[in-house]
């Protein structure tokens, strides 16, 4: 399953944000983006207690300032 975390870093704080957030495990890619948003950090999980704990580290990170999870559905047809 997928987790899509968009972050919000303090001003300054974006370069070290986005180091810490590469550095977590079950992180596969960081983005940084425009708009209200810093960076979406996207997770591959096995369930969401792994996203749970991805979070967590997220929010531990000095200089973010922000957190919105979103989970990945899976379509079956």
């Amino acid at each position: 399953m997928k987790g899509f975390v968009m972050i919000n870093a303090e001003p300054g704080a974006e370069k070290a944000v986005y180091d810490a957030l590469t550095a977590i495990r079950g992180v596969r890619e960081v983005v940084p983006v425009y708009g209200e948003t810093d960076f979406i950090a996207i997770a591959d999980v096995d369930g969401i207690a792994d996203l749970n704990m991805i979070v967590l580290q997220v929010r531990e990170i000095h200089g973010v300032s922000s957190t919105e999870t979103i989970l990945g559905m899976e379509l079956k047809f």
